[in-house]
């Protein structure tokens, strides 16, 4: 039976004394017996130093532990699991050498570890139990966290101590249950670090959106505003200890980063909790592997997958289980969890020859293609802007779309007739991110293709969504990245539909509402307006919109002052229906 902490200095005899503790078990009604609580004194005592056990639900000792004069360090509890709300099953007993009570420490233990209870013991001289204190975790919609056993004297304990956690564990997951997991089978906490306050905000917004995306029940946002991020933890020890004990407290699955984590922070923060950690590069990763059709897509996905754990193989394996497993790991890569690098590398070798002769086709079919001469339009915008939705109203297709971010992964071309037998091809293509982080860029490649063999782009902007000037500029920003600022582009503001009545008439007519709406939203719409004054304001749900933008369409391609102009009536009929 292993002895846990610092045994050096310690005489044989005291060492075996700590090792027949593994032989004890304590009174199934107390929390301790006398005799047990008499045993671990006696050695504080001899020693100068804490000593420590950890008891399970029948009352048998798992681990034995010997500190020093002022702290304990508790092992790695592997072997006992945390079901989400619940509690784990130990129980800790430890002796202080000062006469000191429950420490911060020792109750930010107890809310880590998610212990049943922690008890401090103090002991006389000779090593005799005088008194005690025991500190349990309380439901999560008590206004304390903790809770305090009235039992003082080790010798007189009058609580069932069996059936009091009993009682406690069940309250606690069935109001973890009522109060948190709302209708899915995971749920997250979500953190970031940021430099101002706004900037939080809507990042935090987007991140939620993409964790919803991803299947899971967002339970609580926790930020901090930092001129720099913490190099270890992303955010402040003190501060991610309070979201640790939090996602604890609520029975969360996951602690989801909005800032990327190095490999080095993916282990430090792995190490500081047993909770499943992703960031958002893993977030968009998970999306990509559940939405991804076609071969192509799913062969760029599992690449993005491993390179992304290649620098993480030297972590623990439970931690790379934690990186890897579920949600941030799904997909064609999940398999692989303890696989070696050099196992990866050829994994990666053999996916990377096998998109390029996908590659090599699709570069033929386009050559074909680009023979037949017809203009292409291609669809862009940030992810959730409507832009496959708006691709299946103008061609009356059945593109798959949601109102989920990255809903399409993988291009789809359709053919539409303007008038005078004029065939153009618009493309829908996969919707941009900000700060897309490098990995994921190849998953953008057929994309990126596609936009450079295209004569004009339409870049569709959610006007709905109160970031949507940022979202313009990320894919602005993209576009330039692509040196693809050469490209006609036509600003189409979609989904005006889902605009308040005030904002759609001062889009929409020019008509100022008689109670101003928020400020940042008016500054929002009016700097669009004079940046954007040629831009198309659509409901991709309401063909009727589109008279403009059609117009634009065929202007730009077929006209721009070389052809006689034709009407705008042409492609409507007496109803107002697309007849084009």
């Amino acid at each position: 039976m292993e002895v846990f902490g610092h045994l050096e200095g310690l005489r044989p005899q005291q060492i075996k004394r700590l090792e027949k503790l593994y032989n004890r078990k304590s009174s199934s009604f107390s929390v301790i017996s006398p005799e047990f609580a008499r045993a671990l004194c006696e050695l504080t005592a001899e020693t100068g130093r804490q000593t420590a056990v950890l008891f399970d639900r029948t009352n048998m000792v798992q681990y034995v532990m010997i500190g020093g004069s002022s702290e304990i360090v508790i092992p790695v509890l592997s072997r006992y699991r945390i079901t989400p709300g619940g509690l784990r099953g130990l129980r800790l007993v430890h002796t202080h050498t000062g006469g000191e009570d429950l420490t911060d420490d020792d109750l930010t233990d107890l809310a880590l570890l998610r212990l049943d209870s922690v008890t401090v013991l103090h002991g006389d001289s000779r090593g005799i139990p005088m008194r005690m204190q025991t500190a349990h975790l309380l439901p999560p919609d008590s206004p304390q966290m903790f809770g305090f056993l009235e039992d003082t004297d080790p010798h007189r304990q009058n609580t069932d101590y069996g059936d009091f956690i009993s009682a406690l564990e069940k309250e606690i997951e069935d109001k973890t249950k009522a109060l948190f997991r709302v209708k899915n089978a995971h749920s997250a906490i979500l953190v970031g670090s940021y430099r101002r306050k706004h900037e939080a905000e809507e990042h935090m917004a987007e991140l939620k959106e993409l964790t919803e995306s991803a299947g899971m029940d967002v339970l609580d946002i926790h930020t901090q505003i930092k001129q720099q991020i913490h190099p270890k933890f992303v955010m402040g020890p003190g501060r991610l200890k309070e979201v640790v004990i939090r996602a604890l407290q609520t029975g969360a699955d996951f602690i989801v980063f909005d800032n990327p984590l190095s490999p080095a922070q993916s282990r430090a923060v792995s190490e500081f909790t047993e909770l499943k950690v992703l960031d958002r590069t893993q977030l968009i990763l998970d999306i990509f592997a559940r939405r991804a059709k076609s071969n192509e897509g799913k062969i760029r996905v599992e690449l993005a997958q491993l390179k992304y754990i290649l620098p993480r193989l030297s972590g623990r394996d439970d931690a790379l289980s934690r990186l890897t497993g579920g949600i941030g790991g799904r997909g064609p890569g999940e398999t692989k969890l303890e696989i070696d690098k050099r196992r990866i590398n050829d994994r990666i070798a053999f996916l990377s020859k096998k998109l390029e002769k996908i590659e090599q086709n699709r570069t033929i079919q386009r050559g074909r293609r680009n023979r037949g001469g017809l203009p292409i339009v291609s669809i862009v915008g940030y992810t959730n802007a409507g832009k496959s939705t708006l691709l299946n109203s103008l061609t009356q297709s059945e593109v798959y779309s949601d109102d989920l971010m990255f809903a399409t992964l993988d291009t789809s071309s359709k053919r539409i007739r303007f008038p005078e037998e004029r065939d153009v091809i618009i493309t829908d293509t996969v919707g941009f991110i900000r700060d897309l982080p490098d990995n994921l860029k190849g998953a953008f490649k057929s994309t990126l293709e596609e936009l450079s063999e295209a004569d004009l782009l339409v870049h569709v902007a959610d006007i709905s969504n109160h970031g949507f000037l940022n979202h313009i500029r990320s894919v602005e920003t993209v576009l330039a990245e692509l040196d693809l600022t050469d490209k006609k582009v036509i600003t189409v503001l979609n989904k005006t539909d889902l605009l308040p009545p005030e904002e759609a008439d001062f889009v929409l007519n020019n008509v100022l509402p008689d109670t101003m709406f928020a400020d940042a939203r008016l500054h929002s719409l009016m700097e669009v307006k004079n940046s954007k004054p040629d831009a198309v304001y659509i409901s991709a749900l309401d063909r009727k919109t589109f008279r403009l933008l059609l117009e634009r369409i065929r202007f730009t391609l077929f006209t721009e002052g070389k052809g006689r102009d034709i009407p705008v009536e042409s492609y409507f009929d007496d109803d107002t229906e697309a007849d084009y």
